[in-house]
């Protein structure tokens, strides 16, 4: 997953790390990777990832 802050901020704890995410900053998440987020004021982001992640099962087209 890959990510890019269009307003706002965030903290990312990524496998026990904290990076902190301010506008302008991008961010990677291997896949696998034990990840949360802390939102500190509204945030506006842009996240892609591949292949598209799986939601409650749904079949993929």
């Amino acid at each position: 997953m890959a990510g890019y802050v269009i307003s706002g901020r965030a903290e990312l704890e990524i496998e026990g790390q904290t990076v902190r995410l301010e506008p302008g900053d991008s961010w990677v998440v291997p896949a696998g990777a034990e990840h949360t987020y802390r939102i500190l004021e509204t945030f506006t982001a842009v996240e892609a990832m591949a292949p598209p992640a799986q939601v409650h099962a749904r079949e993929q087209t």
